[in-house]
């Protein structure tokens, strides 16, 4: 795992991609009081600042460290450790079916072939992957702390390391939906793996499994855009990619990751150097993935990538124009430290709420299954819908 020391009395390891539902509060953001922004106090997580819809100060706690990981297309269960190994885990020889156009990651690669290195992890058959919970695991292995590959999530009042999300207590966000209305939704993601999410839904009063949720899926209005913390947005609804071929269930709507429009391209399943250097991408093969299996900055990029070599513990060729640091752009506002770190800007989307469903209470699931490595994002949040 990455360590990035922060100011403060905590030292928090950080996941790979960090998704999290915004709007509505998710009961993933169950800490948003203890877990603060502010230096002084006792605990501290940058991560935990967030975009929302007003441009008013957002906190949303420690919801980008519900996921789980391990989680391979063709398996029955994750294994909670595997996180960034690219390989077929249970030999199932299953295929993805998504479309060529939606893939976000070493695109230029023969389609299944073994340079095709991302071709198990999840986002290749959105939706068909297993999760450890449908609301995600808090710090994304159901163990104690120090667990390989886990995101070391700060144990509070509220929740602990290895808690299941769907055992969280409903969290009343005032959130008023109406049927066959668009509602928007935001989710932020700190580190860009690539891939895509959707928003499901699964009635209060039903056990929150996946296969509820699956029941349930919500279309996404063909609109998007960019939200920054001041509450500002930048459309990208041109370049935005919505996909329902090659999904779980079949037909359901699900969207790429749109943070490529501002620069902010999907990383490699290897960090950055712990110092966020920009233009350091000495990243290689890591140990225990299958031989070819190399993971660098050289195919991540959305644009043209040399193919890896076949040696394995050798660096891959960089990219025609390789990827700068994800949050150095010239197209965001502010140089790249702390705050900027911090300000990323969240992704706003309008989900259509279907004209028939039945009036009541729901819970909102967000799912974002990555593309550079085996990890679902997922968070759980309390709506109600009215008639139109």
């Amino acid at each position: 795992m990455m360590l990035r020391l922060l100011a403060a009395s905590s030292v928090l390891a950080l996941a790979d991609a960090h998704g999290a539902l915004v709007t509505p509060r998710s009961r993933n953001a169950v800490d948003f009081e203890e877990i603060t922004n502010n230096a002084s106090a006792g605990i501290h997580n940058v991560w935990a600042q967030c975009s929302n819809i007003t441009g008013a100060p957002c906190n949303n706690g420690q919801a980008t460290y519900w996921y789980s990981q391990g989680c391979f297309i063709g398996c029955d269960e994750c294994d909670h450790v595997s996180g960034r190994r690219q390989t077929d885990l249970c030999n199932s020889g299953f295929v993805g079916q998504l479309p060529d156009h939606a893939i976000s990651v070493n695109r230029d690669q023969v389609r299944d072939s073994k340079y095709d290195i991302y071709r198990h992890n999840p986002w290749r058959a959105p939706g068909f992957a297993p999760v450890a919970d449908a609301c995600g695991l808090a710090g994304g292995t159901p163990w104690a702390s120090m667990a390989p590959e886990e995101g070391q999530y700060v144990n509070t009042t509220h929740a602990r390391h290895g808690m299941k999300g769907t055992s969280l207590p409903p969290l009343d966000t005032g959130t008023v939906w109406t049927a066959g209305g668009e509602e928007p939704v935001v989710f932020a993601v700190k580190f860009n793996h690539g891939g895509g999410y959707s928003y499901r839904l699964c009635p209060a009063d039903e056990e929150l499994t996946e296969a509820c949720f699956q029941k349930h899926p919500l279309d996404f209005a063909p609109k998007q855009a960019l939200l920054f913390p001041n509450g500002s947005t930048l459309d990208v609804s041109a370049s935005a990619v919505f996909v329902n071929e090659g999904t779980s269930p079949a037909g359901s709507m699900w969207t790429r990751v749109a943070l490529s429009a501002a620069g902010l391209g999907p990383r490699c399943a290897c960090d950055l150097d712990n110092d966020y250097n920009p233009g350091d991408f000495s990243c290689g093969c890591k140990m225990g993935e299958q031989v070819d299996s190399c993971v660098t900055a050289g195919n991540c990029s959305l644009g043209h990538c040399e193919p890896c070599p076949e040696t394995a513990g050798s660096d891959c060729s960089r990219c025609d124009n390789p990827p700068i640091h994800p949050w150095g752009r010239s197209s965001f506002p502010q140089p790249c430290d702390d705050a900027c770190l911090a300000e990323s800007p969240s992704v706003l989307d309008h989900v259509i709420v279907p004209e028939t469903i039945k009036p009541g209470k729901y819970v909102l699931g967000f799912r974002y299954d990555c593309d550079s490595t085996a990890q679902v994002w997922s968070n759980c949040a309390d709506i109600t819908i009215v008639a139109a």
